[in-house]
């Protein structure tokens, strides 16, 4: 890689659109010179004031912005001019700067990348990838149009909406999209990965689904995602690029900078579904060159599919700690991911891991919109029971960042906001037997920065409740259904019977319960009088709010 940074420190970049549009305080260079096999790509990043994505001679370039081939960035000079060397197969692509806004399609998804792909993607693969894209044009320009850019926002995030057919696609649509349509208050948001299931002909009918909530919709690649007929793992985006751009890539909104890559790493076969989580030389490249522009003071937030936290090597262990190498000067970091339709929130701590500054990093891994891939029973408006393995059901999360503070929220589907935690207590407790009776709280958001305590009303003091990893009560008790259905053949009988033999069996099998990291639990006893009494549950999350939920416990003599 060419050394891009003879850093010029400390220039301010002023332009003349009526006010002070970009100030930074790293100046890269506006033009790196192409290296051997290379050619220059330039143009200008402009602010397009009638939003026609034409650079019209009026209309003023930026200046102060990154432009990057997804390896190198410069910086675009007074009159918003860049020049960046490409290969014959690069996105070249803007980074949105905090005070402005990138141009949206149809499907309001960001346009703010150009791809140079002369002999387009290879020829065996079933679902399209790019066509050839010919030679360079004169001027590759970036249209922006002006922003609020407040340090106050709130985003959505999807995980896994995973769609292996249009009907999943419209559970999505009927059980989620309806009611984020109308909201004033959703600045953008972003689905990571696994974007659909396989099919990457859904791509297009599921974007159409997601646009209709009508905000920016970003997007992170999963292993789902990619193109299995592929040669190699940089040619197996291919077909997400097409429609969606650069894999790895990144934008800034208020004074967190959003650091987007692809951690799915697909085996170089043809053919081949394996894979595994990590980076390939030139994403780290990228990373590290986009952090030496960042603010230390700022928020960073990285966003992959594949989770830093798995367990196992399915993220590859010398990759994480590379990660964690570039972040260690930035006190300020979240990291966001999903792929294991679980939800669950765990910190990286100094001396038990990689991480290597004092104040743990907090690694989210957002439960997945399709729950358990869209399984289980259909309800009463034919949307499958899907909760997740971990007992959360599906739903989606806010972020809400006010500088570099965030607070993370899941919201359940169908449910109200209040809808925070599920509480189990046996039916019929027998008074004063030597039975265990466990209170078990699943606290969906929790976390070990959790506390929980509970009391009966009226004969008891608030007590605490115990962290533990543990299945589910609920969770457990649908998946031995599941396992009574399959031995029973009850989908075979349906199919079997004329009245049935019709329709589809209202229902599909829930996967094994997992451990979820996001249990509390109590040995209640049953020294208590006979009748009906109320168990309150309070809960305090990292953020030091506090949500109260009710449950019922019904005692009976001996």
């Amino acid at each position: 890689m060419k050394n891009q940074f003879p850093i010029l420190l400390l220039i301010v970049l002023l332009v003349s659109c009526g006010k002070k549009e970009t100030q930074t305080e790293v100046l890269l260079p506006h033009r790196i010179a192409p290296g051997e096999g290379e050619q220059p790509a330039k143009g200008f990043v402009y602010h397009d004031e009638n939003e026609n994505r034409v650079k019209d001679a009026s209309e003023k370039g930026i200046g102060g912005v990154l432009v990057s081939n997804g390896t190198e960035l410069v910086q675009t000079n007074e009159q918003g001019q860049y020049e960046i060397p490409v290969s014959d197969d690069a996105i070249i692509f803007v980074v949105k700067p905090k005070d402005w806004m990138t141009p949206v399609n149809e499907d309001n998804l960001p346009q703010f990348y150009y791809l140079h792909k002369p002999n387009g993607s290879p020829g065996n693969f079933i679902y399209k990838g790019v066509a050839p894209t010919g030679e360079l044009p004169e001027e590759i320009n970036f249209p922006l149009h002006m922003a609020t850019g407040s340090d106050q926002f709130k985003m959505v995030v999807f995980g896994d909406p995973q769609p292996y057919n249009i009907e999943d696609i419209d559970f999505l649509a009927d059980d989620i999209i309806p009611e984020l349509i109308g909201r004033n208050d959703l600045t953008f948001g972003m689905t990571m990965g696994d974007i659909v299931g396989d099919s990457l002909d859904l791509f297009s009918p599921l974007n159409q689904t997601v646009s209709k909530i009508g905000i920016p919709w970003y997007n992170v690649l999963g292993n789902h995602d990619v193109n299995y007929m592929a040669p190699d793992d940089k040619l197996s985006d291919d077909t997400y690029e097409r429609v969606f751009g650069p894999a790895t890539y990144a934008f800034v909104y208020g004074d967190v900078h959003f650091i987007v890559v692809d951690d799915v790493i697909h085996e170089s076969k043809v053919g081949s579904r394996k894979y595994v989580g990590g980076l390939r030389p030139d994403q780290f490249d990228f990373v590290s060159n986009y952090l030496s522009t960042v603010p230390k003071e700022d928020l960073v937030v990285l966003t992959m599919h594949i989770p830093l936290a798995q367990h196992g090597d399915s993220f590859r262990k010398s990759d994480q700690k590379k990660l964690f190498d570039l972040l260690k000067d930035f006190p300020h970091t979240l990291s966001i991911s999903a792929h294991t339709h679980v939800h669950d929130n765990r910190f990286f701590h100094q001396g038990s891991s990689d991480w290597q500054q004092a104040t743990p990093h907090h690694h989210f891994n957002v439960g997945a919109t399709s729950g358990s891939w869209w399984n289980g029973m259909r309800n009463e408006t034919d949307i499958p029971h899907t909760m997740m393995r971990d007992g959360t059901p599906n739903g989606y999360s806010f972020i809400t960042f006010k500088g570099t503070d965030y607070i993370i929220d899941w919201k359940v589907a169908g449910s109200d906001n209040d809808h925070q935690m599920n509480i189990h207590v046996p039916r019929g407790i027998v008074a004063n037997s030597s039975d265990t009776t466990l209170l078990t709280v699943n606290f969906f958001n929790g976390s070990e920065q959790s506390t929980l305590e509970y009391r009966v009303k009226g004969l008891t003091d608030w007590r605490a409740m115990d962290r533990v990893d543990k299945y589910d009560p609920y969770y457990k008790m649908i998946a031995k259904r599941w396992e009574h259905f399959i031995r029973l053949k009850f989908s075979e009988q349906w199919k079997k019977d004329t009245a049935t033999a019709s329709m589809p069996f209202p229902g599909s099998r829930m996967p094994r319960p997992q451990t979820s990291t996001h249990i509390w639990e109590a040995n209640i006893g049953t020294d208590w009088p006979e009748g009906r009494h109320i168990i309150e549950v309070k809960a305090e999350d990292r953020y030091g709010r506090t949500f109260t939920a009710y449950h019922t416990m019904r005692v009976v003599s001996q």
